[in-house]
């Protein structure tokens, strides 16, 4: 599986540039994507990877919807795990998904 890469001082992973047509939407956006990763650490205490798929099957869209290219991804990484059955992969990806969505500075154009 691959590693998501880390933000460094050197780029911009952090930034995400989103068309201004969407700013009256974000904070709904971000506050439902904290909520899934909140339902999908839930799921995976059960081991209900279905859940959990369907949640990231979900989240990878919406990410892409609004130019959150990196929440796609690692929605993905969290979908193909969870259809593996692999829980140790969706934990750290959660994680990592968890601390983006905090951090993530968003740029309207």
């Amino acid at each position: 599986m691959p590693a998501t890469p880390q933000p460094t001082p050197d780029n911009d992973a952090l930034t995400v540039h989103v068309e201004s047509d969407f700013e009256p939407l974000l904070p709904k956006f971000m506050a439902n994507r904290k909520k899934e990763v909140v339902t999908m650490r839930e799921a995976l205490e059960r081991q209900d990877f279905d859940a959990v798929r369907k949640l990231a099957h979900g989240m990878k869209g919406a990410g892409g919807s609004y130019g959150f290219d990196r929440v796609t991804a690692m929605a993905a990484t969290i979908e193909q795990a969870a259809k593996a059955g692999s829980a140790a992969p969706i934990a750290t990806e959660l994680s990592l998904l968890a601390t983006y969505l905090e951090q993530v500075q968003v740029v309207f154009d």
